[in-house]
């Protein structure tokens, strides 16, 4: 393997945290990211490389780097902790102040990226329809059966680690946008992220405050197992799909996105009535910034 300096490592750093920031945002992927600056395929071909044997090289980490490419991982790895904890402090305060303003970007986002994925899928016959009638219908059975309220069971926890983990490794889905539809968003990517920052400012003195939720912190930790879980032992089959089934796991993205749409509706999570006055007004003008937001930045990938 070729050496690597410092300079390359830094901006890798920088890469991840961008990975890190966008995967936390519903309706961006970040795997897309990773794809568009430059590090995804390597970054797809090392975790595939990590079984068991990995574990009995441990401490030598000379070896550990030759063999699975081992300070690359980790750069990514801290650079996607580092963009947790800063864009988590920022969601915090943007969903304690502006719920609903936060909702309508959060649907504009998504909506404009499923828009893109369709301008993306070159051949549309009478078999992509069917499979993004398969994803429409999987999309609208989620919609209308009972919302999925915040769970704190562990076990789905590490389940939803695991889930969640496949926006970073199939460009165009969003990890985030699943934990939404699981009912978790705000549970695993806001509160318990915080939880476990302001812990680790009260370890290091930074901080007086005591009363923190120690369940939060575990929940983080076992959102971060499953997370960790699914990336390793999802990313031989995922990367199987997409190189060799791509067209059709966009096709049934596609419709799944829209079937489940409404989950994300602004209106759902607000007393006001879905009619033209100034209040619906302002939502609308939100919604399409968010829509813009995922334009511009495909517009960027496109361009580098």
């Amino acid at each position: 393997m070729k050496e690597r300096n410092r300079k390359f490592y830094l901006i890798l750093f920088l890469k991840s945290i961008l990975m890190g920031t966008v995967n936390k945002l519903p309706g961006v992927s970040g795997g897309l990211v990773a794809l568009i600056t430059g590090f995804y395929f390597e970054m797809i071909n090392s975790l595939k490389k990590i079984n068991l044997n990995t574990i009995k090289l441990f401490p030598d980490l000379k070896k550990l780097n030759k063999e699975y490419n081992l300070y690359f991982l980790l750069t990514i790895f801290f650079g996607i902790i580092v963009s947790y904890f800063t864009t988590s402090q920022l969601l915090d305060i943007l969903f304690r102040n502006h719920e609903l303003k936060v909702w309508s970007i959060f649907f504009g986002m998504i909506l404009a990226s499923n828009i893109l994925l369709i301008k993306k899928n070159k051949n549309w016959d009478l078999k992509s329809i069917l499979f993004v009638f398969v994803g429409l219908v999987v999309g609208i059975l989620i919609s209308i059966s009972e919302p999925i309220s915040e769970n704190r069971n562990l076990y789905f926890i590490f389940f939803c680690g695991f889930i969640s983990i496949c926006g970073m490794i199939v460009p165009g889905l969003s990890g985030s946008f699943l934990l939404i539809l699981l009912g978790n968003f705000k549970l695993l990517l806001i509160d318990s992220v915080n939880a476990l920052y302001n812990s680790i400012l009260i370890l290091f003195g930074f901080k007086t405050d005591i009363n923190h939720d120690i369940e939060l912190i575990k929940i983080a930790a076992v959102f971060a197992l499953g997370s960790v879980a699914g990336l390793i032992l999802l990313s031989n089959f995922l990367s199987y799909l997409i190189t060799n089934f791509k067209e059709t796991v966009n096709q049934v993205i596609i419709g799944f996105i829209f079937g489940s749409l409404f989950i994300v509706w602004p209106w759902n999570y607000s007393s006001l009535d879905f009619e033209l006055n100034f209040q619906n007004s302002i939502l609308l003008l939100w919604i399409t910034i968010g829509a813009l937001i995922i334009f511009v930045f495909d517009r960027y990938a496109r361009k580098y």
